[in-house]
């Protein structure tokens, strides 16, 4: 076999055209379809990782409407003071506390609004009341204020025994004065703020 040096170069040219031919149509056919392929993939893995996301929220759905259909209803129970404005959450406050102190057995003496206020998003409406009594009726009152629905507190108390009058006997129960501050919570959307 005789050596072509003109046969070897063509060869060489014709591998170098062929691999070069081959370079390019990579370049410019399969790198970009393999970049649009890739930048798919990470798209849909994008949408997945969203979806799933989205399916825990959806999955929640019901415990978030529980969640706000309690304290929708929290908010209206009678646990809070209600009227339709606060100066009758106050005036239905002040009757309520006359009632209790007259079904315990106390004598009201005054009761009357106090400011309200606001604490930590709480609205709370305020009272002072001055009723005397035997100590064993005011005890039911402040037990009956504190003790049931609307949730009302007594914020200051102050107790003291009147001085002695004469006609009263030894034997019978003696009478106390007591002043108190009660408060309670009035639902959100019957305050003007």
């Amino acid at each position: 076999m005789s050596y072509d040096p003109s046969l070897v170069l063509r060869r060489c040219l014709f591998v170098g055209i062929n691999v070069s031919s081959l370079a390019l149509l990579y370049l410019l056919a399969a790198q970009p379809l393999i970049s649009v392929f890739t930048d798919q993939a990470d798209r849909l893995s994008q949408a997945r990782t969203t979806l799933s996301e989205y399916r825990v929220v959806a999955d929640q759905e019901e415990s978030v409407r529980a969640a706000a259909a309690a304290a929708n209803e929290a908010a209206s129970s009678a646990k809070f003071l209600q009227g339709a404005s606060e100066g009758a959450a106050s005036a239905s406050l002040q009757a309520r506390l006359k009632a209790v102190a007259d079904q315990a057995g106390a004598r009201v003496q005054s009761v009357r609004a106090l400011e309200p206020t606001t604490d930590k998003g709480v609205r709370y409406l305020k009272a002072h009341l001055e009723l005397a009594g035997p100590v064993a009726a005011i005890y039911e009152t402040l037990r009956a204020i504190e003790g049931g629905e609307p949730y009302l507190f007594v914020g200051q108390a102050v107790l003291r025994m009147p001085a002695g009058r004469p006609d009263t006997s030894p034997t019978q129960e003696p009478s106390i004065e007591a002043l108190l501050d009660v408060y309670g919570p009035v639902r959100s959307h019957a305050v003007a703020h």
